[in-house]
């Protein structure tokens, strides 16, 4: 993605893939489902590069912007996620996803 970019298609995607994708997450992951509606088009972008397993720094020249501005970003997506590490955004992803998956099992 160029800097050039809009972030909007990045979320769009995001949705896309959460709409895509059960158990024990089920609950812990509507939750986060509602949470992740709250994050910028940049906050997302820079959580779908953080659960791919990305530094801040290649999110940076991923994105074309500053080291600072990811941490930042970083920082205001483990918040409004409740989330206190990698780890644990990372399992909020997970149940988000299985959580989406059952419910459109069940339509």
């Amino acid at each position: 993605m160029s800097f050039m970019e809009p972030a909007a298609p990045r979320a769009i995607q995001v949705g896309a893939t959460l709409t895509d994708g059960g158990g024990a997450y089920h609950s812990r992951g509507r939750e986060i489902m509602a949470r992740l509606g709250k994050l910028t088009a940049r906050e997302v972008d820079v959580l779908v590069l953080l659960v791919a397993g990305k530094g801040s720094k290649t999110i940076a020249c991923d994105l074309g912007i500053s080291f600072k501005t990811v941490e930042c970003h970083r920082a205001r997506v483990m918040e409004k996620l409740g989330c206190a590490g990698l780890f644990e955004l990372g399992r909020a992803w997970e149940a988000a996803v299985l959580s989406n998956r059952r419910k459109t099992a069940t339509r």
